[in-house]
């Protein structure tokens, strides 16, 4: 019988590596200090490209022909390769002809070259033509959809995507879902459906409690065009010091009186966040992020902090840790009384919620579901289910 834990993890991700630091990144970590030897293909395009896409999408045509090998970069393990897939965005039929003729089979024989060998465990973060298409390739030995966004209702998706997205369902072996939303709606299409948070690395428990005047709020992550600033903007008015703390890509990028500070190694952001008296989420309702979790929840409640967040339907589990409202004039309500709402019980409260959810006892209950996933079809057996 195959040992699982050398079976080889072909990653398909929606993000670069060198992107804001989520559960892509973390699982492929994860999976190569387990000890599988790991590759992780980048983003290889899912939305119709925008006048400011002109660049990148050019730079692609031009490369098209190049694919830029497999290879290590610094400071990753030796068993984990991150690719730079050199694909169009699979979002019209020409698009799809040129990927399926040139540019898939040159990424499978640079895969090969890198030392993927036959019937990889491939997990992908979306359905696509592309994905699809590398399936056929592959001849998996089992497929893991961990699907961690609405793409459904993704206000750019491909006309077709519900249909390829039942495609990968179809021959998914495992589906993996972060929020109760998309549990949810996966479980109602799916008979094999976990739901596993990334987690939260230790040291953001060893923070200490905030001062309790509570005047300094912190957004942290990328700002982005899904976050709404008049939240902001009303603490900002309201006599609150207000920070973003990352990277900015959004237009007009942020209020006035917002500080911003730029992203900081995510091996000094736990202890940089110690400044901060509470954090912000601020996100738009909209159907494409009715599917949210927020990656940094449980690192926000690790810290013990209060959180004041907009309502996903993420927080309605934890409305008593998370102060939850979607006008900005209660956002200033809720922030003036938390010297007087704020309690040491809370605290230990939202620390025992954020214990339960760190990133090894994550990893752990993500790798039990691979290897099941994996034991279910055929014990590593060539993949089957999809037609060539």
């Amino acid at each position: 019988m195959p040992d699982f834990n050398r079976v080889q993890i072909l990653i398909l991700s929606s993000i670069e590596w060198g992107a804001a630091w989520q559960r892509h990144q973390i699982f492929a970590s994860q999976l190569a200090e387990a000890g599988h030897e790991v590759f992780f293909v980048e983003n290889s395009g899912f939305r119709n490209p925008g006048l400011r896409d002109l660049d990148r999408l050019w730079a692609r045509i031009k490369n098209l022909s190049a694919p830029r090998l497999a290879g290590l970069r610094d400071g990753l393990p030796s068993n984990l390769r991150v690719i730079a897939p050199r694909l169009l965005p699979p979002t019209n039929p020409l698009f799809r002809r040129g990927n399926a003729a040139i540019g898939i089979p040159r990424l499978i024989a640079s895969l090969h070259a890198a030392g993927l060998g036959p019937r990889p465990l491939v997990m992908t973060y979306f359905p696509t033509a592309t994905t699809l298409e590398i399936l056929r390739w592959m001849e998996p030995c089992a497929v893991v959809y961990d699907c961690a966004a609405n793409f459904r209702a993704h206000p750019q998706a491909p006309a077709d995507f519900p249909q390829q997205e039942a495609e990968l369902l179809a021959c998914a072996n495992l589906v993996i879902c972060d929020s109760d939303f998309l549990y949810q709606q996966k479980r109602a299409e799916h008979a094999h459906v976990e739901q596993i948070h990334q987690g939260v690395p230790e040291g953001y428990f060893k923070a200490k409690p905030p001062a309790r005047d509570f005047r300094r709020f912190c957004y942290f992550g990328t700002w982005r065009e899904d976050l709404e600033p008049a939240f902001l903007t009303a603490l900002c008015q309201a006599g609150f010091e207000v920070t973003v703390l990352g990277p900015l890509k959004s237009s007009p990028l942020l209020p006035s009186g917002v500080r911003h500070v730029p992203a900081v190694r995510r091996e000094e952001l736990a202890s940089r966040l110690g400044a901060f008296d509470a954090f912000l989420l601020p996100y738009r309702i909209n159907p494409f992020l009715l599917g949210v979790i927020p990656a940094k929840i449980y690192e926000c409640l690790a810290l013990g902090r209060p959180v004041l967040a907009t309502p996903l339907p993420c927080f309605s589990p934890m409305a008593q840790l998370v102060h939850v409202s979607d006008a900005p004039a209660e956002w200033v309500r809720i922030a003036r009384a938390l010297p007087q709402t704020e309690t040491s019980t809370l605290r230990a409260e939202r620390l025992a919620l954020a214990r339960k959810h760190t990133c090894a006892q994550e990893f752990q209950r993500f790798h039990k579901a691979l290897h099941a996933a994996w034991e279910r079809n055929n014990q590593g057996q060539a993949f089957t289910n999809f037609t060539l």
